[in-house]
């Protein structure tokens, strides 16, 4: 039988062969921030995930995730850095092009790390003589892995929360697998001058520029060296100083978001965030924030783009290779997708096939024309018309009121008499009176709102394909 040490260094050594650039271990106990994640959610913050509300107590404990057989003991956190390179800022800037978040210009990531949990487990399985299945999960469970990702020392929790390693930035994939064998933990992270915070101060706003201390991010394993790229695991080797994580009195994440979505340090409102319009939401994104996202149609990593730990990054080669960049999937020309020889953004079986195997498959086509349609506004560009003439005879109801507003701004900003005559025509045949409404916007007229009654009955009809 083998030590708790040895076999945690072993288990290491095969998370690092698998192509995990981390892997930590802690012992099952109650998140850190549960309170904070009720709390959270109490104030609507989770919009129309509401997956994130169930199952609230095997969040607070994991132990409670063990469906059958013994009860987890351990908990392995592991991790993927996924940064590649950075886009060059005349590709960034380009309006006529469409921002994906770097973490969708591969495959997703849930297809291809869930399969290594699943191989992680079995190998355990086979050295412990265990019958029953640990539990993996890649983001989609009821786990706060930011909470144990900290607690195992991969990182700490930045101001704008998302977790940060110090020597590797914040572009990171994190993964859970829970097994009842007792492993031989990690030590755990050490605060350092840390600040006292409430639950309720940080959902009120904490104050922007205030230093909330240090976290020592301790490497004492010993793990046998893997033959590969440096990795955490390699520099988890032997004892060994390591420098201390902070975000200091640093604002640049809270100052550049341009939608103002974090209420304060570590408190995201996802119903101002870009990524949760242009993914998660399947409803009409709000009128005022249109103008505001740019030409990012899926997720927005400005907040880390500015961060001082994500600057200067070597460019680097993944360990997973199905996580590399596709090049076609990095910036798209906005008009690409609507080119009658590849009608992506028009067509369900073009779209189906053009990001196969893509997380962007999960905003759905509706969702992806919708935010196209709002890039091109924000483009602003005679050149747009013919993308958002084609959207505004989608026969999504979300697509075509989004097309609406960017012939809209179209009109307001060019007098483009095409946008006008366009948005003239359509007003004469369409039946649904959300985009009625937004194309009488658009034409400078109407009203703003809808009843609160009718905008319900409105958004159930919106989804589209």
């Amino acid at each position: 039988m083998r030590s708790d040490h040895s076999l945690s260094a072993l288990l290491k050594t095969e998370a690092g062969r698998l192509g995990f650039d981390f892997c930590r271990i802690v012992k099952v106990d109650e998140a850190a921030h549960t309170e904070f994640f009720v709390r959270w959610l109490s104030l609507g913050r989770a919009g129309e995930m509401a997956y994130l509300a169930r199952n609230l107590q095997k969040r607070r404990n994991p132990a409670l995730l063990a469906e059958e057989g013994p009860p987890f003991r351990s908990l392995i956190v592991l991790g993927v850095d996924y940064h590649r390179f950075d886009l060059a800022p005349e590709v960034l800037d380009d309006p006529a092009r469409g921002i994906i978040a770097r973490y969708a210009w591969g495959e997703d990531y849930h297809e291809i790390i869930r399969p290594l949990l699943y191989e992680l487990d079995g190998w355990l399985r086979v050295r412990t003589g265990r019958p029953t299945l640990g539990k993996g999960l890649v983001d989609t469970g009821p786990v706060l892995e930011r909470d144990w990702a900290q607690q195992a020392g991969i990182g700490f929790t930045g101001k704008n929360c998302c977790t940060i390693h110090s020597k590797r930035g914040s572009w990171l994939f994190l993964a859970t697998l829970l097994v009842p064998e007792a492993l031989a933990c990690d030590p755990p992270v050490e605060a350092v001058r840390s600040a006292v915070m409430s639950v309720e101060e940080t959902l009120a706003g904490l104050p922007a520029g205030g230093d909330y201390g240090a976290w020592q991010l301790q490497e004492k394993n010993s793990a046998p060296p893997v033959n590969r790229q440096s990795s955490a695991l390699e520099l988890e080797l032997g004892p060994r100083e390591s420098p201390l994580a902070t975000c200091g009195h640093c604002t640049r994440c809270l100052d550049a978001c341009p939608t103002d979505a974090f209420v304060g340090p570590f408190h995201l409102d996802p119903l101002r965030c870009i990524s949760y319009w242009t993914i998660e939401s399947r409803r009409p994104i709000p009128r005022p924030l249109r103008g505001m996202f740019g030409n990012r149609i899926f997720g927005c990593d400005i907040c880390q783009e500015v961060c001082p730990w994500n600057q200067r990054l070597a460019e680097r080669t993944l360990l997973l290779k199905g996580l590399e960049a596709q090049q076609a999937r990095v910036a798209p020309p906005l008009l690409e997708g609507f080119d009658r020889r590849l009608p992506y953004w028009l067509e369900p079986g073009a779209f189906a096939e053009r990001w196969r195997r893509s997380p962007l498959k999960r905003a759905k086509r509706a969702g992806m024309l919708r935010n196209v349609c709002v890039a091109l506004g924000n483009w602003g560009d005679p050149a747009a018309f013919a993308g958002l003439e084609a959207a505004a005879a989608d026969e999504a109801a979300l697509a075509r009121g989004h097309a609406a507003w960017g012939l809209g701004e179209l009109l307001r900003r060019h007098n483009d008499a095409r946008a006008a005559s366009c948005l003239e025509s359509l007003l004469a045949d369409e039946a649904d009176s959300w985009v009625r409404e937004e194309i009488g916007i658009a034409l400078g007229r109407g009203n703003e709102t809808l009843a609160a009654s009718r905008r319900r009955d409105e958004y159930s009809r919106t989804a589209g394909h």
